[in-house]
């Protein structure tokens, strides 16, 4: 359940009575573990995809894991402050500015110095698909997110598609070296930085409309500063989201961004 402070809510529940305020997800600690669990803050609530729907399937794919305790935010403009953001130890982006959420879910030039100051400070951060679109002319942001779809992407029609991943990183190791991924968008053309390292990619077949011959990084990892960056580009809603793989990536890659490390491993 999801703990609001006086009420609880399914998850079916909270996706029909979304509303732009902090919803905090309480996991258990875990035994032996004398730090606790980790925090991570979801920033959303402005999104050219439904992140009504994603937010809350993101909540339950970390809280699958006693590892993580999860709260969220559609309100970025009062909730991205150095203040607040000083309680988490990762960042987890579902947002993309489209001057379309209302109530508070605007960055103002404040917010986005906060998010900087904080990644580059030493938190983690994790960005989930179609965030990497995001603040598309602001290249300081570009760099703080390790690129991805920025203004240069794009794909084909979604299908299932095999994930081979590079298996020397913690996210991957001891993961099938390949898998096949549930119907989903194949991002293309993604922008990465030299020092960005690929942990997984998908071949684009060029039968398809625009596919590009090429293995497409679709998963890979970077540094800000002292923050480490954990990039996703799969999952583009909750029917993609489902895939055992995709949601082991994406805790593992909280995990690591979090700590450098990925403690449990799990199938």
């Amino acid at each position: 359940s999801v703990n609001t402070g006086d009420t609880k809510m399914n998850r079916t529940t909270m996706t029909r009575l979304m509303m732009p305020i902090l919803v905090v997800t309480v996991a258990a600690p875990v035994l032996g573990q004398a730090t606790g669990p980790i925090k991570v803050m979801i920033i959303t609530g402005d999104h050219g995809h439904d992140w009504k729907a994603t937010t809350p399937e993101l909540v339950a794919i970390l809280s699958e894991s006693s590892r993580f305790q999860v709260d969220w935010s559609a309100v970025p403009e009062r909730n991205l402050t150095p203040a607040y953001l000083d309680q988490y130890e990762v960042l987890l982006l579902n947002y993309q500015d489209r001057g379309r959420g209302g109530g508070g879910s605007r960055w103002t030039e404040a917010n986005m110095k906060a998010f900087l100051d904080a990644v580059r400070g030493g938190k983690g951060l994790v960005v989930y698909h179609y965030a990497s679109a995001a603040f598309k002319k602001n290249k300081e942001f570009e760099r703080a997110i390790a690129g991805g779809w920025r203004s240069q992407g794009f794909h084909g029609p979604r299908h299932i598609f095999n994930v081979r991943m590079a298996m020397d990183h913690p996210i991957t190791r001891d993961m099938p070296g390949e898998f096949t991924h549930k119907n989903d968008e194949l991002y293309q053309n993604s922008l990465l930085f030299e020092d960005c390292y690929v942990l997984a990619t998908a071949w684009s077949n060029p039968e398809l409309a625009k596919g590009t011959g090429k293995h497409e990084p679709v998963v890979w990892v970077s540094k800000y500063g002292k923050g480490r960056v954990y990039n996703n580009a799969l999952g583009h809603d909750v029917a993609a989201m489902q895939s055992e793989h995709f949601r082991e990536l994406m805790r593992r890659g909280v995990e690591w961004a979090a700590t450098g490390k990925v403690a449990r491993q799990q199938r």
